[in-house]
């Protein structure tokens, strides 16, 4: 018995004396692994963006088309990337105190990491506060009043990758001026800070131009009747009426009961006339006017091409232009997404450093997308069309 201990031991001794050995060999270098793929790329996280249009109301037309592109921006997206990325709607009633409740609710999940509205000036300007002070960025798919990307009122977390009112009265003043030759003017407004300050804007550039016979006029979002207004409009015997309503009865509304009346001027719109809702309520009454739009026709554009089909399959094959600016908008957003996806992790504070970098040479409109210091996009311009034969027909500027 102790001859075999005394062979165990001496058996272990050369076990220890072979495993030190063996530690003081180099390590042969290994295969390098490749290396792990961005966090928010394969975790299955899901991540949301919100959605912030009047989906309901008088401006659910524009609502709802903006809606259906943001979908299929968010689909094309998800399906090339792998990712999976959710839309969040918010319906705002075009209602800026909606708008603010929409906004708080939309801080409140974490889980959402940019924005996609408001949709009326008057709702951007009511929650840019509530978003700066939850350091959520969003992105206006139809906010155009000038002084909400003005320096002295710059919000980190606004971002416009589309034009301003004062690109828009630029372009109309321009055309009203040169093409129309108008001596005088009515110009209506719906009460909202979008209408009247597009109004004040116009105004000052024709003046400007010599129009000295200027008259202006105020509707409520709920009238539904324009004759008196009308009267007052024959009366005055206006070269041109300019109506930048939101609500697309009103708009039809108006111009029927102008043409009943006999009124021979020119019938301009803006951004929200730009509808096939408005072109077949308003029948041919809205033959021969204009309408100066912040985004260009979608349907006109290649590179929209595999979103408006999409969009025709899905919901419906009458769209605006209002869509075709939602898509660029959820596009720049994704885009930020995607890239912090690269970088590691997707949230709010990656979201926001990466809007302020964007530099995208092309989109589904086809313009290229940056930001200048305030936030808004650079090289911006407006689009103008005429209605002819029940058509919106791009005018050469």
């Amino acid at each position: 018995m102790k001859r075999l201990n005394r062979m165990f031991g001496i058996l272990s001794v050369l076990v220890v004396i072979a495993m030190v050995f063996a530690a003081c060999q180099p390590v042969a270098p290994q295969a390098a692994q490749p290396a792990a793929a961005p966090a928010a790329a394969t975790s299955g996280k899901t991540i949301k963006i919100g959605l912030m249009s009047p989906l309901t109301g008088g401006a659910a037309f524009l609502g709802q088309e903006q809606k259906g592109f943001a979908k299929v921006t968010v689909d094309i997206f998800n399906e090339r990337t792998g990712m999976k990325v959710e839309l969040v709607e918010g319906d705002t009633e075009l209602n800026p105190d909606t708008a603010k409740t929409i906004a708080e609710r939309m801080v409140s999940d974490p889980n959402i990491v940019v924005v996609v509205g408001p949709a009326g000036s008057q709702e951007c300007e009511a929650t840019k506060p509530i978003f700066a002070a939850a350091g959520l960025a969003h992105l206006t798919h139809s906010c155009t009043r000038t002084d909400l990307t003005a320096k002295d009122k710059v919000t980190p977390t606004f971002f416009r990758p589309i034009p301003r009112d004062a690109d828009q009265s630029a372009t109309d003043s321009t055309f009203m001026l040169n093409t129309l030759k108008v001596k005088s003017a009515y110009l209506v407004d719906d009460q909202s800070s979008y209408a009247a300050g597009l109004d004040d804007e116009l105004a000052a550039a024709l003046k400007a131009g010599g129009v000295t016979d200027i008259q202006r006029a105020s509707v409520k979002n709920d009238d539904t009747d324009f004759s008196s207004l009308v009267t007052q409009i024959i009366a005055a015997n206006s070269d041109v009426v300019f109506f930048p309503g939101q609500i697309g009865n009103q708009l039809s509304t108006l111009v029927i009961q102008l043409k009943e009346q006999g009124f021979k001027g020119t019938y301009f719109l803006a951004d929200a006339g730009f509808s096939p809702d408005v072109l077949k309520a308003s029948g041919k009454a809205l033959e021969g006017s204009y309408v100066s739009v912040f985004s260009p026709d979608p349907a006109q554009v290649p590179d929209a091409k595999e979103y408006t089909d999409r969009y025709v399959k899905e919901f419906s094959k009458d769209f605006g232009a209002f869509g075709g600016a939602s898509a660029l908008t959820t596009y720049v957003a994704l885009d930020a997404i995607e890239r912090c996806a690269k970088a590691g992790a997707v949230t709010r504070q990656c979201v926001l450093a990466m809007l302020k970098t964007t530099k995208l040479d092309k989109t589904p409109l086809g313009v290229p997308v940056s930001f200048d210091e305030n936030n808004q996009v650079a090289n911006s311009k407006f689009f103008l069309f005429q209605v002819k034969d029940r058509k919106f027909s791009l005018v050469n500027q």
